[in-house]
């Protein structure tokens, strides 16, 4: 089984990089319904693609929650102050 926290130092250049980040933002972001406030994304890994849906316009508050302590250490650097 693939160890998170070992692994989060290459996880994003090994699964796409920003372009697959980008397209997931997108893919997401066109599910949600009109006027969401808020999203959850359940195991936001490094934060790669929660900075886009954060970064969205007028989009929804973003909260990202990952179980692996060295992802959310990636994804704070990635989303300083969030």
């Amino acid at each position: 089984m693939l160890d998170y926290d070992e692994e989060a130092g290459l996880y994003d250049a090994s699964r796409g990089g920003e372009p697959r980040a980008a397209a997931a933002a997108e893919a997401v972001l066109d599910l949600l319904p009109d006027g969401t406030r808020r999203l959850l994304d359940v195991g936001c890994g490094t934060g790669i693609v929660t900075r886009r849906l954060a970064a969205a316009g007028e989009g929804p508050r973003v909260t990202g929650v990952d179980l692996a302590a060295a992802m959310v250490r990636q994804a704070a650097v990635r989303l300083p102050g969030a």
